[in-house]
Order: C-alpha cells, then sequence, then structure tokens
C-alpha cells in the first residue's frame, strides 16, 4: 500500500465518508503537508476496496439524485493502519511521519512512546551531521556572493529543522508519559 492508501484509512478511521466529503477532509486537514488529487484519490478507494479494508454503503437519495456511496473502514483496514502508523519512515521522510502521526491515536501512548523516541535518534544524528559538515565550512566565512554562503544557509535550515524536531519529540514523550501515568493513577 502506499501513502495515499493510508491516509485514506486514517480519514475512514475517525469517520466513514464520501469520495467528496474526503476530499473535503483533506483539503482540510491534510493538505499543508501532503497533497492528494482526485485522480489519486478514487482509483485508491478501489484498490482498498477490492483488498477488504474498506466497505462501500450505497444510501437511496430522495428524487432523482443517485446513491450517495459512503466508504468505511474495516477492522482489517484498522489493523492495516495501527501496523503502519507504528513503521518508523526512513531519515528525511517527514511528510510520511506527518501522516502516521495524523493517524496515531489509534495505537498505544507507550507504542508511540517507544516510536518518538526512535524519531528523536533520526533527529539527532541528523542534527549531529549537519553540525559536523557546517563546522568546515563557516570557518571560511565566504561571501553572500559565493555559492559557499547558499551551502552554509541550507545546512543551517537543515540544523533549525532537527532541532525543531527534537524539541517536538521531547513535548510528545512528556505529553504521553503524563498521559501513561494519569491512567495508571486512575487504575
Amino acid at each position: 500500500m502506499n501513502n495515499i492508501q493510508y491516509t485514506i484509512l486514517g480519514l475512514l478511521a475517525r469517520e466513514p465518508l464520501s469520495g467528496y466529503e474526503m476530499k473535503q477532509q483533506i483539503n482540510n486537514r491534510i493538505t499543508h503537508f501532503y497533497k492528494i488529487n482526485n485522480n489519486q484519490l478514487y482509483p485508491s478507494l478501489s484498490k482498498l476496496e477490492e483488498a477488504g479494508f474498506i466497505e462501500l454503503q450505497a444510501i437511496e437519495q430522495e428524487s432523482y439524485r443517485p446513491p450517495r456511496k459512503i466508504y468505511r473502514i474495516t477492522p482489517s483496514g484498522i489493523d492495516a493502519l495501527k501496523s503502519w502508523v507504528l513503521e518508523l519512515p526512513e531519515v528525511g521522510d517527514t511528510d510520511t511521519f506527518l501522516l502516521k502521526q495524523y493517524s496515531s491515536w489509534l495505537v498505544s501512548p507507550d507504542a508511540l512512546i517507544e516510536l518518538i523516541r526512535k524519531k528523536k535518534e533520526q533527529h539527532e544524528h541528523m542534527l549531529k551531521d549537519y553540525k559536523e559538515r557546517i563546522s568546515s565550512f563557516q570557518e571560511q566565512n565566504p561571501d553572500v556572493n559565493h555559492p559557499l554562503f547558499s551551502t552554509i544557509s541550507v545546512i543551517e535550515m537543515g540544523i533549525n529543522f532537527e532541532e525543531a524536531g527534537i524539541l517536538w519529540c521531547n513535548r510528545m514523550h512528556e505529553v504521553l508519559k503524563q498521559h501513561t501515568l494519569a491512567n495508571r493513577v486512575d487504575t
């Protein structure tokens, strides 16, 4: 399966939707970090239905309109989505990680804590790599019209991105840990 199909499962895990409603949800919630076009959506729905991950229900409408098609996720679709959420994407695949986080509410906080720990390690490794690269370049202190200036600015952006990722991971770890502790006290 691909990211588009998992995104569809993530939407349907929240509520049953028509194709039109799904496109609206994509535009409102997901398009900021991942694009899905109509020509990708409808073939993916067919593939998911064939695989048994979603089911289609036709709802009769009043008057001359054709039946409204509502898609629902199946238990096997939920299982597939949960498994996918817990797979750590490759380093640099931010889109996939964000898509997975959109459906992370389906997995246990303990499993999510472990995923966040691994993601933080990825960010720390990349941050170390960026800092090692930039140290030799900065010593040269290039003029803004020199190609090395652009190289340094891109690496600095990478450093900022990795630092932001680490901050996010730390925050998520604390939130999940507090939730887990609160639930243990309640039981």
